[in-house]
């Protein structure tokens, strides 16, 4: 018979590492252990409300928005029209890349990519072999358990993310704040740069998986999360949420996820 020592052992020697190298896009993913969280905010806009308690399965985060260099990467594999909008409602020079050389604006490699829409994220995220969050998975990366404004705390702190009080006026280099203005468990980049897409559907709280929200073949707008470098404090919040209303922007980006148990499944398989 096993006793409570050896018990307790045994399940600490299984436990997950706390951060892994995905060997596709060869990017960082941070554990997220599962449990219940608190989502939404009574504080802010109406569609963050009612504050609620959410159960999301354990799972791996990007550590940081997809970067110019690692969708160029995945471009170049599969072929995929590269990010190149005219429009008369923004000017995009910028950001886009030029579409006979493929090659994207110099000089920003470690920049998210952004121009990227829902049905980009999702392409690559299906060429690495992961998903998107869903807004929930996001919201507890972001803010942890306790309820936080942003990941570090509930005070806003200049200087720990890309906002319009930063200044810059445009997207930053990934992890330029980290580790000052990392999330609990490390994740990077969580509020500011990029809004990011997730697989939900923007619909009313409270949040519940299972009410067809979760659905990737219903139409609708799918949720952005993190506000951006055009935004202020009080977008760039972990509960802000914004209904994807337009097919991409220069302040739009992504990161991927996976379930803990494909993810552990797969390093065994390494392993072996």
């Amino acid at each position: 018979m096993i006793g409570k020592t050896e018990k307790k052992a045994e399940a600490q020697s299984v436990q997950p590492p706390a951060r892994i190298v995905w060997d596709t896009d060869g990017k960082e993913m941070i554990y997220i252990p599962a449990g219940e969280f608190i989502m939404g905010s009574e504080e802010g806009m109406e569609n963050e409300r009612p504050e609620h308690m959410v159960y999301v399965d354990a799972f791996y985060i990007d550590r940081y928005p997809v970067t110019i260099a690692e969708y160029k990467h995945f471009v170049d594999t599969t072929g995929r029209p590269v990010p190149c909008y005219h429009v008369e409602w923004a000017d995009l020079s910028k950001y886009n890349w030029d579409p006979d050389t493929r090659l994207p604006p110099p000089g920003q490699e470690d920049h998210p990519v952004v121009l990227v829409t829902w049905d980009d994220a999702r392409a690559y995220a299906a060429w690495a072999g992961k998903r998107l969050l869903s807004e929930a998975e996001w919201e507890r990366a972001a803010r942890f358990t306790d309820g936080r404004r942003w990941p570090w705390g509930n005070d806003f702190v200049l200087g720990r993310c890309n906002t319009q009080e930063s200044g810059v006026g445009g997207t930053t280099p990934v992890g330029l704040y980290s580790p000052i203005g990392d999330s609990v468990e490390g994740v990077g980049d969580m509020v500011g740069n990029v809004w990011e897409w997730t697989s939900s559907l923007f619909r009313p709280y409270p949040y519940d998986a299972n009410d067809g929200r979760e659905s990737l073949h219903a139409n609708g707008w799918r949720v952005l999360r993190g506000g951006s470098w055009m935004n202020d404090l009080d977008r760039a919040r972990c509960t802000a949420r914004l209904d994807g209303d337009f097919l991409f922007f220069s302040n739009v980006g992504f990161r991927c996820a996976v379930s803990a148990k494909v993810a552990l499944d797969k390093l065994r398989d390494q392993g072996d």
